[in-house]
């Protein structure tokens, strides 16, 4: 199988208690052909910290005022280069292997133009 290229973005704002757990789930998933960028609002918590100790895996990362969540998405989404582009905010995580099943899909059902995931609740800190 040829790996297509996956772009995911990550948006975030003073979201540091979730933040590393979700770029673990991003990073961990070893998918070959990922391009991951991380676009921050300017966080004053600890996120630009913890995005430092991961940029040599990333495409890019920026942290800059923005707009919102939809600027920050475009920011990243101008940058991407994947020939299948998603997002996962910064207190979300993926599941073991979703982006391989992601490029299976694709891969398999040329007719397949968009998917997305369904959300479970794994429970909250604090």
């Amino acid at each position: 199988m040829v790996f297509p290229k996956i772009t995911i973005i990550t948006p975030n704002l003073n979201n540091a208690d979730y933040l590393e757990e979700s770029i673990h789930s991003v990073l961990n998933q070893k998918y070959p052909n990922l391009e991951y960028i991380i676009i921050d609002g300017g966080s004053t918590d600890r996120s630009v910290e913890i995005i430092k100790k991961y940029e040599n895996q990333l495409a890019f990362w920026i942290s800059e005022k923005d707009k919102g969540l939809y600027d920050a998405l475009q920011k990243g989404f101008e940058r991407s280069t994947g020939e299948i582009m998603g997002w996962l905010n910064s207190d979300d995580l993926l599941m073991p292997k979703s982006l391989w099943t992601v490029a299976e899909v694709f891969a398999t059902f040329r007719e397949v133009e968009w998917i997305q995931g369904q959300g479970i609740s794994l429970g909250s800190k604090g």
